[in-house]
């Protein structure tokens, strides 16, 4: 395999991450917590 690509992923990313598992709000069962709503206007 030729690498391509390799993820940066930093502080920011990770303060992120563990922010949202922080709170409790890991599956959209629960209600779409405010990170996937930032995500989806974000990406749109």
């Amino acid at each position: 395999m030729i690498p391509i690509n390799a993820p940066q992923i930093g502080e920011e990313e990770i303060e992120a991450v563990v922010k949202v598992l922080k709170s409790g709000v890991l599956t959209h069962a629960l209600g779409a917590g405010p990170m996937v709503k930032k995500f989806e206007e974000d990406f749109a």
